[in-house]
């Protein structure tokens, strides 16, 4: 019975993951593949990536070498990795069948144990990605038989979401500025600080960081190899603990609480808070929303223009810097080619000199290439008080600008 609800539950999480409810994957070119090998990997890339191959196989065989030493096994088969040159190549994949919006800076399919990335501009984050995507090829592999098929037949532990996000995150970069951030302002800013068990969707990145470099912390790297192993020994997350480092998850889960207490808490003494020197003008939960980033304040100061998605659809809409009161609606994104993605994740807007013209970013085509004309359009927002006008220019990028990290 045990094994039957794992397995339903992985078929339900797949499907869940690889359903496409109405979403096509556009494929808008014939990429013609090429592949190397290193020790551990075959690489497979297309055209004008030779130097970003060469950066894949030296640092995909660095990560192997540091995920080995502190997770505790290596690889059973050599591993794919599958690179794109750009964001909008890699969301025409069919290596996974799922759309791959902007947040998703990688993907690692059980299937095959596949590690899919794209290039975005910049080498940080693309190391970052590719330490980050080779734990899950190192956990699919060790912990679940390196493909969907032996998960199934098998009867594992399954391997909960702020472990596995967690541990990938803290193996890429250990801690740093963002995860700092995010807690930072949970610890500060809400009542309660969520169970490790409750550390779910982006929280599972950033909590789970967290929690692992507390661990490490306190018990040592090496305590990393240690539970891995005693969880699949024991094939139970709470006896992997407890048999590790004495504690299972709920006790793990105070210890935890009071570290990012005592971490965080003198902040509220030594800081001034938010509340207490400025004014709110923007209320997510009166406009029943999430978003209401990238603010950019007009030339003459009287208006604030911001990404938003009031009405379900990320958009980009003017407020008065006064009392926050919505103005007018500029653009609404993600329905029309033209305007078929808004980037959230890096947003930018910025005003012309007199405050009668916006300029944004926009994804409206199959290319980020330089030389593709129609990829992205610098799209200048020419609008009037009553009724605006839009003109659109075609503008040839001298920088790949679409990028984004983990989501995963």
């Amino acid at each position: 019975m045990e094994k039957n609800k794992y397995i339903i539950l992985f078929i339900l999480l797949f499907n869940f993951q690889f359903a496409q409810y109405g979403k096509n994957i556009v494929q808008y070119d014939n990429f013609e593949w090429h592949f190397i090998q290193t020790m551990h990997f075959d690489i497979y890339y297309y055209s004008h990536q030779e130097s970003q191959i060469d950066f894949v196989a030296s640092y995909a065989e660095k990560a192997y070498d540091k995920i080995s030493n502190l997770i505790g096994w290596d690889l059973n088969n050599r591993s794919s990795i599958i690179v794109y040159n750009s964001h909008i190549d890699f969301q025409q994949t069919n290596v996974v069948n799922s759309y791959m919006r902007e947040g998703i800076g990688g993907v690692t399919e059980l299937m095959k144990n596949r590690m899919v990335i794209p290039f975005d501009g910049s080498h940080k984050d693309f190391k970052h990605v590719i330490y980050h995507e080779l734990v899950h090829v190192f956990i699919n592999d060790g912990i679940y038989g390196g493909s969907l098929k032996n998960l199934i037949n098998s009867n594992t532990v399954y391997i909960p979401l702020w472990m596995n996000e967690g541990i990938a995150e803290y193996l890429a970069s250990k801690w740093d500025a963002n995860s700092d951030m995010w807690i930072r302002d949970l610890a500060l800013n809400y009542d309660q600080i969520p169970e490790i068990k409750s550390l779910n969707g982006y929280l599972a990145y950033r909590g789970g960081q967290s929690v692992w470099n507390f661990i490490a912390e306190k018990w040592g790297e090496e305590s990393i190899k240690e539970i891995f192993y005693n969880v699949q020994l024991k094939n139970n997350i709470n006896k992997g603990f407890k048999e590790s480092i004495g504690v299972d998850i709920d006790e793990l889960s105070k210890q935890w609480h009071k570290y990012i207490k005592k971490e965080y808490w003198p902040d509220i003494t030594i800081r001034d808070d938010i509340q207490d020197i400025s004014r709110q003008i923007t209320n997510h939960e009166e406009l029943y929303n999430s978003y209401n980033i990238s603010p950019s304040p007009s030339p003459d100061g009287s208006e604030i223009v911001m990404y938003s998605n009031i009405d379900g659809e990320m958009g980009i809409y003017i407020i008065s810097s006064i009392d926050g009161k919505f103005l007018r609606k500029i653009i609404k994104g993600n329905k029309t080619a033209e305007h078929e993605e808004l980037h959230i994740l890096k947003p930018g807007i910025t005003w012309s000199p007199n405050g009668d013209r916006l300029a944004v970013a926009v994804k409206s085509g199959k290319s980020d290439d330089r030389e593709e004309s129609n990829i992205l359009k610098l799209l200048f927002l020419n609008f009037a008080k009553s009724r605006p006008s839009f003109l659109y220019l075609d503008h040839l990028l001298n920088l790949l600008t679409i990028t984004s990290y983990i989501e995963r």
